[in-house]
């Protein structure tokens, strides 16, 4: 799995000491006990929430922007064999860390869209059990409700894996994939996604879809203090394994582990549920201004540029993505016309998440790439994938209304 430091980079591993001891000095001890006094203060005060259902879409059709972008552009421009031209390349001097041009650098950045949307997530499981169950739900009525989510999140993937998959099948199998029932039936649940590799997270989203009642009832339970001692005590860890010379090693250990085992997303959704519970989203933002949020969103690029050591490693989301997406938010807020554009990508992210990988990857390769400019290419896969989401949509809608009508009528 990934290993995200190795023992030659000295400069590397220099820049993570120092990340390190600024997270544990005494200015920013003293903003958390801030946040915890204003925290307390604001609790149960104030109805507005940060993540609206508009600035949710939003930073939806951020992220599916990004995750193509990721997807298309992880190693390069490999998938071309004479390299396309890229505006990027314009600014390979500014590549940050292991990446070796610029492209490489925003692409490897880009991975931090799965982040956004298991936070995104965990917000909203939160807020729509407060709103529908208050906050001595029962497990009997949120698992009802969970019941419910996730079909609506099943069926968009059921129509285009029955589409996609029968498609191939009929073509000849061109992929070569492995059609035997236990398999077929396997990625059918979305458990295996080996038919389509930017599946794997469906089984994710299970996940956490299921512990939401469990971690929403703990957050009704403890108070903010108690995570505050339990923050301090994984502090505390990290300033023994500094104090002992092993710091670097310590962060290779749980990189190791909470990526190796998937929980990295897990543990970012409940950061999400948590910051539903209580407003730090809200008064971290209403502290920020344009020119804060742009340079706070430099600085999270910067530092994970420089943390990351391979396209897939997203250990540090953890830190990075509460205040990208405050940052993201106060921007997208400035301009009408730029939200109600990345809302509309927002409306078909799921359905562009299932589609897009089909349009350079399995499907219909020779069509995409036809192209010798990489943004081509990339606006190619973007207006394929909308456009097969909207079909899908349609497709989606008329078959609910058909069955509702039969509903009625029986």
């Amino acid at each position: 799995m990934i290993c995200i430091f190795t023992d030659s980079e000295s400069n590397k591993n220099t820049f993570v000491s120092i990340f390190i001891k600024k997270c544990l000095s005494f200015e920013t001890c003293l903003v958390c006990y801030e946040v915890y006094n204003e925290v307390m203060n604001k609790e149960a005060k104030s109805n507005q929430t940060l993540l609206s259902k508009d600035n949710s879409a939003a930073l939806h059709g951020v992220a599916i922007l990004m995750m193509i972008y990721h997807h298309l552009f992880i190693t390069g421009n490999t998938w071309y064999n004479d390299k396309p031209w890229s505006l990027f390349d314009f600014f390979d001097a500014f590549a940050l860390g292991q990446a070796e041009t610029f492209q490489l650098t925003f692409a490897w950045f880009c991975k931090i869209c799965v982040a956004i949307f298991a936070f995104t997530s965990g917000y909203a499981m939160y807020v729509q059990f407060k709103k529908k169950y208050g906050e001595d739900a029962g497990f009997r009525s949120m698992y009802s409700y969970c019941l419910k989510r996730l079909w609506s999140f099943y069926k968009k993937f059921l129509l285009c894996f029955l589409f996609f998959i029968t498609y191939d099948y009929l073509a000849g199998n061109q992929n070569g994939f492995d059609y035997s029932l236990g398999n077929y039936l396997l990625n059918l649940l979305g458990i295996r996604a080996t038919f389509n590799s930017t599946w794997w997270y469906i089984l994710i989203y299970y996940y956490m879809i299921l512990i939401s009642p469990i971690v929403y009832s703990l957050l009704n339970r403890f108070k903010f203090k108690h995570y505050l001692i339990i923050a301090a005590a994984f502090l505390i860890s990290f300033v023994v394994a500094f104090a002992s010379g092993h710091l670097i090693d310590y962060i290779k250990f749980l990189s190791r582990t909470v990526q190796q085992y998937q929980i990295i997303y897990l543990i970012i959704f409940m950061e999400g549920m948590f910051c539903g519970r209580y407003p730090i989203l809200e008064m971290v933002s209403s502290k920020m201004n344009r020119l804060t949020s742009l340079a706070a969103l430099v600085v999270v690029f910067v530092a994970r540029a420089l943390l990351i050591r391979a396209p897939s490693d997203s250990f540090f989301d953890i830190i990075f993505i509460a205040p990208l997406i405050v940052c993201f938010v106060k921007l997208l807020n400035l301009s009408d016309k730029i939200k109600t554009f990345f809302r509309y990508f927002g409306k078909y992210s799921s359905y562009m998440w299932y589609t897009h990988a089909y349009f350079y990857s399995y499907l219909f390769f020779d069509l995409v790439f036809r192209c010798d400019l990489s943004l081509l290419v990339y606006l190619q896969v973007v207006l394929y994938s909308l456009a097969s989401s909207i079909v899908f949509t349609l497709l989606e809608n008329w078959i609910s209304n058909r069955f509702k009508t039969s509903k009625e009528n029986r």
